[in-house]
């Protein structure tokens, strides 16, 4: 990606964010876990394995059990969140520190390992890892699996503006002055 696509991309991830927050809009793990479901199986759940959708929720597991093919498998499966016991709502909360920091110096939100560490009360080794994976993270199209459950917020990129130009990246920083003004 080169300087002008990043900076459009840092910015349409911000400019998506919830307008209220990350930590106000997902204030449970489960809303964050129902998110990530509705990222994944936007049109419904269905097994990894078979692509069969007779399936039982053992909630208490957070797992799927495929009734075809006798899989079972959870909604962390294949994404950034697979084999972490970080709740999900903190994963969407360094998303939204991580996108502020990438996308607009003037805010001056510190992504250092320490800031993360305070943010999201972990440990230095947890921060570490962090800071490494979620900006890589949100680097894949769209955001990658992160960045599209923490963007919640529609762009509609007016039809006179080229998407990828100047232009584009001008309409970007007049939207997000007009949404900090209100």
């Amino acid at each position: 990606m080169d300087d002008l696509a990043t900076e459009i991309h840092w910015k349409s991830l911000l400019l998506a964010l919830p307008k209220n927050g990350v930590s106000r809009h997902f204030s449970t793990d489960e809303e964050c876990e129902l998110r990530l479901l509705e990222v994944l199986f936007p049109d419904g759940v269905i097994c990894l394995d078979c692509g069969s959708n007779q399936l039982s929720h053992l909630a208490d597991r957070h797992f799927y059990h495929c009734k075809e093919c006798r899989s079972q498998f959870s909604a962390r499966q294949g994404t950034i969140f697979e084999r972490s016991n970080l709740p999900l709502l903190k994963w969407f909360i360094c998303a939204e520190t991580a996108i502020k920091a990438h996308a607009a110096k003037k805010l001056h939100v510190s992504f250092s390992i320490s800031a993360v560490m305070m943010r999201l009360s972990v440990a230095r080794k947890t921060s570490q890892r962090l800071r490494a994976t979620v900006p890589q993270e949100l680097l894949a199209p769209d955001g990658g699996v992160l960045g599209r459950c923490v963007s919640t917020q529609k762009i509609d990129l007016p039809n006179s503006c080229e998407p990828g130009t100047a232009g584009h990246l001008l309409w970007l920083d007049s939207a997000l002055e007009r949404q900090v003004r209100f």
